[in-house]
């Protein structure tokens, strides 16, 4: 599946020499969707929430228009956030909090289709579109974990350092302000999973999807 990534990418590039193209800087929000059970045995115990987890998102794309209606993408971004939080409901003997904290970084490398219905040489363009991709994550808890067996605190750290395969849906407009220049907003969802290492024995895939929201300004080569 890495490899199919790979060769679109190629294909693509080598398209671009026969076909209109641009490329766009975008910067947005990414809110994961955190629904499997690691996440909820995390914000169970610790002081933070889904909401916390939202972080800034920003990428670049290089877009070939194969027809009026249809283009081929290529898009890198990055995603991360750590949260410094403590356990809820304990402390130690003399009532100072448990320290515990976690990060998760998403580096994806996506091929997408995009489908203008009236076409992407108007004022107003809407878009849908659709594509899967590689996707460099690292998952960190640290700090100091609790054995429930024992009521013993031990301080640790926990790691997974993998690449992914997922796949994303996204629909957006663009508004053509110049014939070189535009704006565009668009929305996105991912959808990832990943498999946590021996760290982490015991739990299900990590659910690393969620939505995104994007602004971006694109600049049209020919």
């Amino acid at each position: 599946m890495k490899r199919m990534a790979i060769y679109l990418a190629v294909f693509g590039l080598g398209a671009g020499i026969l076909f209109p193209q641009s490329v766009s800087m975008k910067l947005g929000l990414f809110s994961p969707r955190m629904q499997s059970d690691l996440w909820e045995i995390n914000l169970e115990n610790l002081t933070f929430s889904r909401s916390d987890m939202s972080s800034g998102y920003y990428s670049g794309e290089y877009e070939i228009y194969i027809d009026r209606h249809a283009s081929f993408a290529i898009e890198i971004g990055s995603y991360a956030k750590s949260i410094y939080a403590q356990y809820r409901d304990y402390t130690f003997e003399d009532g100072s909090p448990i320290y515990q904290n976690i990060s998760l970084r998403i580096v994806p490398i996506e091929a997408n289709l995009k489908y203008y219905p009236i076409g992407h040489r108007h004022r107003l363009n809407p878009f849908i579109g659709a594509g899967a991709g590689v996707y460099a994550w690292t998952y960190q808890q640290w700090g100091d974990f609790i054995n429930f067996e024992d009521d013993t605190v031990n301080e640790g750290f926990a790691e997974t350092r993998k690449f992914g395969f997922g796949f994303n849906g996204r629909l957006g407009l663009v508004f053509r302000f110049q014939s070189r220049l535009a704006l565009a907003l668009e929305g996105k969802y991912l959808f990832l999973k990943g498999r946590l290492s021996e760290y982490f024995q015991g739990f299900d895939l990590l659910d690393m999807g969620g939505f995104s929201i994007h602004v971006g300004i694109i600049a049209y080569l020919r």
